[in-house]
């Protein structure tokens, strides 16, 4: 469907209008992945590798949903048919884990306590209004912490995408999904690059692998991949 000379002439004096504002920062594109493009790429080639297997799609920490969008755009040409999980605090860190941060694991300095405040401008509506901009329905979003989140009897996942970045919510993270996940799923826990803020996923990944039995795989600096043996 083509827009009409008219509608073609309002969208251009709007952005000509909105240029010469001071909104025009949000009108100019800006790169908003947490994710380098390698990075996005190698979501979208695990992506297609679990697709292959039974069961949905699951994304836990999804802040603004710019990552959801992409992995669903992508869902849409692979498969269309897979349902996806979006689980978020849409608040931020809880309180727990960022103590278990600053007074277990040391991270008192002042970019790192910086680090722990963020993702608080955030809001379920928004991120349900930023799928519904995209025109994807297949996402079911629910606004808690993966700690007390729990799935219904009968799930089955084949690609998970953890991007909790603290240890706690990690380690509750893969206990809760690992058993659920189809043999040839798959997992990525993000942010498993040593000697960073957000570390404590690496710690947690490598506390479960050694516990299960697992052989993670880190690709792309950060990204540690899970796999569950085909049967």
């Amino acid at each position: 469907m083509t827009n009409s000379r008219w509608e073609i002439f309002w969208d251009g004096l709007a952005k000509r209008l909105m240029f010469r504002s001071p909104l025009r920062p949000y009108l100019l594109y800006k790169y908003r992945y947490a994710f380098t493009p390698a990075q996005l790429a190698r979501l979208t080639t695990l992506a297609t590798e679990a697709a292959a297997a039974p069961g949905d799609f699951c994304e836990i920490g999804c802040y603004r949903g710019y990552t959801t969008v992409f992995l669903n755009k992508h869902l849409d040409a692979i498969a269309p048919g897979k349902r996806y999980w979006a689980i978020d605090t849409f608040g931020g860190f809880v309180a727990t884990d960022v103590a278990h941060e600053t007074d277990m694991r040391g991270k008192t300095g002042r970019e790192e306590r910086r680090a722990l405040d963020k993702f608080t401008v955030n809001s379920r509506a928004m991120f349900e209004a930023t799928l519904r901009q995209n025109g994807i329905t297949r996402v079911s979003t629910h606004a808690a912490a993966v700690q007390d989140f729990s799935f219904p009897a009968g799930t089955q996942l084949s690609f998970v995408l953890l991007d909790v970045d603290l240890y706690l919510p990690t380690v509750a993270g893969l206990a809760k999904v690992w058993p659920l996940l189809a043999p040839g799923g798959l997992i990525v826990v993000d942010d498993c690059q040593a000697d960073h803020v957000y570390d404590g996923s690496r710690q947690a990944v490598q506390e479960f692998c050694a516990k299960h039995g697992v052989a993670p795989e880190l690709v792309e600096t950060k990204l540690a991949v899970l796999r569950k043996p085909r049967a």
